[in-house]
């Protein structure tokens, strides 16, 4: 495996070539001003600064020619090329190294020299090598691809994750951890050693920690079920469990609404906004547009798989119930904001109300009317309003019977759908087809009753704040 690297990668990049990419690649093909004021914008000095959020997506562009080249030249010798910015890596199962692309240098068992056709086509795409990091790994030793270690499996290298592990101890601890970054971005001079930066923005962390999970997720072929039981699941993944506990819940930047499925939100989102007397305290009107003052969980594919939420009543059984003995892992717990839990009124309610006694709402059951729960420090739990002698109710409820008697496609809506059953539609294509084209006109003077209790939950957080 060779490895060579790029001399000056973005500082090679100058405003010119950014400028004409912008002009004549076809993916853009923009306005010569326009290109040229984004070229200005990307470019610090008349090139791409290194440490810029643009310079490694406008980099990638313009180096497209590059790999172009090489991925062709790499075929032809019979390797794999791959290309992480400046990094680049030719790799064979070969037992001999192909001399077109390196060549050992007589008399020395590990120098190497590049190929005069190679160094052609790094050439001809604007690019030049940097001579002093051309290293040949083999297959014995320690092989790194961009950024990876490749020699039995795909692996983060043991150190990037000893750090990100560092910076996620430091970050429960205190709130803030440190990165390194380029001196020059630090108020020293390019070219200096990068010098660590306290930090207290998630999402970098967040990136890094993503990129350690994945890449060991990948190799891991047990059952997933395997991978998420607390007893088998890899540090890792506990890791990145904690990671995104403590960003959603214990530093939740706003009041945060976690309810069974993706289609409550949509449901709460239109009543908040056409229920004005909830104006501004749920929400408010800005530039046309409504502005919640709260938060709904997104249920990604990172929530549904790490944190395990998502997949209705089930997920929030665990989640309440591990929720109080989270939360004490963490030395910093600022809380500044409530998590509320809202669930369906129904029977799916049963294990959940199991696990709100065990944390001391005592007397919750189907028929009782309190307006929320509080579970733990900064914990809710509301239910839908009770309906009937028995107090059965689920969010659907709260819309017009007329409403959910919407014939779609010659089918009848069901909350209750199971895939592949004929005749009837479910909660997904009722909140798309008829919740959110029709929001302007459905009455949804029923949802008055649930508001009522989440503002209930806000003001009893802001009067009882969690002890420091």
């Amino acid at each position: 495996m060779l490895n060579l690297d790029i001399k000056d990668f973005f500082p090679s990049i100058n405003f010119g070539r950014v400028r004409g990419m912008f002009i004549k690649d076809k993916r853009f093909a923009l306005d010569p001003k326009i290109a040229t004021l984004i070229a200005q914008i990307a470019c610090h000095d008349h090139v791409l600064p290194q440490g810029s959020p643009c310079s490694p997506v406008i980099s990638n562009v313009v180096g497209h020619l590059l790999d172009i080249r090489l991925v062709r030249f790499a075929k032809a010798q019979k390797c794999t090329y791959s290309r992480y910015a400046d990094d680049i890596t030719f790799s064979t199962n070969a037992k001999a190294f192909p001399p077109d692309i390196a060549a050992p240098v007589a008399g020395s068992e590990h120098d190497w020299t590049l190929g005069a056709a190679l160094l052609k086509e790094i050439e001809k795409a604007g690019f030049e090598v940097n001579p002093t990091k051309t290293r040949m790994q083999y297959r014995g030793s320690r092989q790194v691809a961009t950024g990876l270690l490749v020699n039995e499996k795909p692996n983060v290298r043991p150190e990037y994750y000893r750090t990100v592990r560092a910076m996620c101890w430091s970050l429960f601890n205190s709130g803030t951890y440190y990165r390194m970054v380029p001196a020059a971005l630090a108020g020293g001079k390019a070219g200096d050693p990068d010098v660590p930066e306290p930090a207290t923005s998630l999402a970098p962390l967040q990136g890094m920690l993503g990129h350690v999970y994945h890449v060991r997720d990948q190799v891991d072929t047990r059952p997933s079920a395997d991978k998420k039981k607390d007893a088998t699941a890899t540090a890792t993944r506990k890791l990145y469990i904690r990671f995104l506990f403590y960003r959603n819940f214990v530093v939740a930047p706003k009041p945060l609404i976690i309810p069974e499925g993706k289609t409550d939100t949509v449901y709460l989102r239109a009543a908040m906004e056409k229920l004005t007397a909830y104006h501004p305290r749920l929400g408010a009107m800005d530039k046309g547009k409504f502005k919640p003052a709260l938060k709904f969980m997104k249920f990604s594919s990172t929530i549904h798989d790490v944190l395990q939420l998502g997949n209705g009543a089930g997920d929030l059984f665990h989640f309440i119930r591990r929720y109080p003995d989270a939360l004490k892992r963490y030395r910093h717990r600022p809380l500044p904001n409530p998590i509320i839990v809202l669930i369906d009124n129904d029977d799916g309610a049963k294990e959940i109300f199991g696990a709100a006694k065990g944390l001391g709402a005592a007397h919750i059951a189907r028929t009782s009317t309190d307006p929320f729960y509080r579970l733990a420090p900064n914990l809710y739990l509301i239910k839908t309003p009770e309906i009937g002698a028995q107090g059965i109710s689920c969010i659907e409820d709260l819309f017009d019977p007329a409403l959910l008697k919407t014939v779609i496609d010659g089918k009848v809506f069901d909350p209750n759908k199971k895939h592949g059953e004929a005749g009837k539609y479910g909660k997904a294509r009722f909140a798309e087809k008829v919740v959110q084209p029709q929001k302007d006109t459905i009455d949804f003077s029923k949802f008055a009753g649930l508001l009522d209790r989440i503002v209930a939950a806000l003001d009893d957080y802001v009067a009882n704040p969690p002890p420091p």
